[in-house]
């Protein structure tokens, strides 16, 4: 299989190209990488919003949109991602390869153009010194309403609570788009001086995956996509913590239909350690699949929740049980969770559990192959956890990890925080 080929283009800056003829078309991502900080949190997750709006060149929405669709229908969208207290902003624009295109030899170079365009050349006023206003004020709406519609979620909801009460005090907590209480003080002049920080300052990964010659890319992104000079732009880190000071209940009311159960859980353990893989391993027997302990036992044996799941975080050490439950199973639904969480930390764990956990990880890893947003984004995890990894490394980490060190990575799984989302007046 292919891998990623890097070209260093400056201090903290990289590009990474992925040259496959399994697509039919070339994917080009910008990720910025920034400190998840309280202070800064809204206005960087408001910057790509407004940033795709429109480009110096192409200084409306309906005139940029008209410029992609000369460029064979390409598409051009933003995210803003989180990895443990990493907050990354992300430019992406997917276009057609050129082998599909007879005669047509300069799409790339117009791709890359544009996305630097969008990098480099914002829309702003005032002679250069805001952003559009037009673009900021509606996109300050559009982000309040992102973050304010998290409450209508109440899976995604319950969860981001949980975190927010175990991670009291660390950046963690944070919500990754931000606080409606800071888009008051976001001016189009403020977050346009906030970009050119980002700008200067943050680490830059720059990653091409398609039908290309890499050296021929390196010498398209080292010609448009001048990221001007900065300081060191050291990748942020997250501050992990294993240990927990006793268990914490918490429980909130609103007015929903179904409770929803979330179980927060310290490990420790990130995508850097050597247990990784295992942790991964215990975390596909508890509660990441239909086999799983969670799914068959709080769901199907005892019809006690609606869906019953686990998960764990790669770079912050953390883990989450989350069930929705009917208001009066909350005890039992509770004691049979963790109960599973015991068996596994207990190793009571048949072959046919490990085996099926396995095969499903391993799937999930080939899978990866098959689409260039999770190419990318499976390798910029890697690079912010300081360990890249092939498809392949992953599959013979997976196939290598033993029983008993399944269950040593599960003793790992503290229980720090039990949050339930219950209707008003209590269950």
């Amino acid at each position: 299989m292919p891998s990623f080929v890097r070209f260093p283009l400056a201090e903290g800056v990289n590009l990474y190209v992925y040259p496959t003829d399994k697509f039919k078309t070339v994917l080009l991502s910008v990720y910025l990488h920034l400190p998840l900080a309280k202070e800064t949190v809204t206005a960087s997750a408001l910057l790509p919003m407004v940033m795709t709006r429109g480009t110096a060149p192409h200084p409306t929405t309906p005139e940029l949109v008209r410029h992609l669709e000369g460029l064979y229908g390409a598409t051009l969208a933003y995210d803003v991602g989180r990895r443990g207290e990493i907050q990354s902003l992300v430019f992406r624009l997917e276009l057609p390869a050129e082998t599909y295109l007879p005669g047509e030899k300069s799409l790339l170079e117009r791709g890359v153009a544009t996305l630097a365009e969008v990098l480099l050349m914002p829309a702003t006023e005032g002679l250069g010194a805001a952003f559009k206003s037009e673009f900021v004020e509606q996109e300050k709406k559009n982000l309040r309403e992102m973050i304010e519609g998290l409450i209508n979620d109440k899976r995604r909801y319950a969860l981001n609570r949980c975190r927010e009460i175990m991670c009291e005090g660390e950046p963690y907590a944070l919500y990754h788009l931000g606080r409606t209480e800071d888009l008051a003080d976001i001016t189009p002049a403020s977050l346009l001086a906030h970009w050119r920080r980002v700008l200067t300052s943050a680490p830059v990964d720059v990653l091409v995956v398609g039908e290309v010659d890499p050296d021929g890319v390196a010498e398209l992104i080292g010609r448009h996509l001048a990221i001007p000079a900065g300081g060191t732009r050291e990748m942020p880190t997250t501050v992990v913590r294993a240990e927990v000071d006793g268990v914490r209940r918490v429980r909130e009311e609103q007015k929903v239909n179904q409770g929803v159960l979330v179980v927060g859980m310290r490990t420790g353990v990130t995508a850097r350690d050597p247990d990784f893989f295992p942790m991964v391993v215990a975390n596909g027997v508890l509660g990441a699949f239909p086999h799983s302990k969670l799914f068959l036992n709080v769901r199907e044996k005892n019809s006690l929740a609606y869906y019953a799941y686990s998960s764990i975080e790669a770079f912050k050490g953390v883990g989450f049980l989350y069930a929705g439950i009917e208001f009066a199973n909350y005890d039992k639904a509770l004691e049979i969770a963790l109960a599973q969480l015991e068996d596994l930390k207990q190793g009571k764990i048949t072959e046919t559990e490990l085996e099926a956990t396995r095969k499903a990880l391993i799937s999930d890893a080939l899978g990866v192959q098959d689409s260039p947003g999770r190419l990318v984004e499976e390798y910029v995890s890697g690079l912010v956890a300081g360990r890249t990894l092939t498809t392949e490394e992953r599959v013979a980490a997976y196939q290598a990890v033993t029983l008993d060190q399944v269950v040593a990575a599960a003793q790992k799984l503290q229980v720090d925080t039990i949050y339930f989302l219950t209707k008003e007046g209590g269950a």
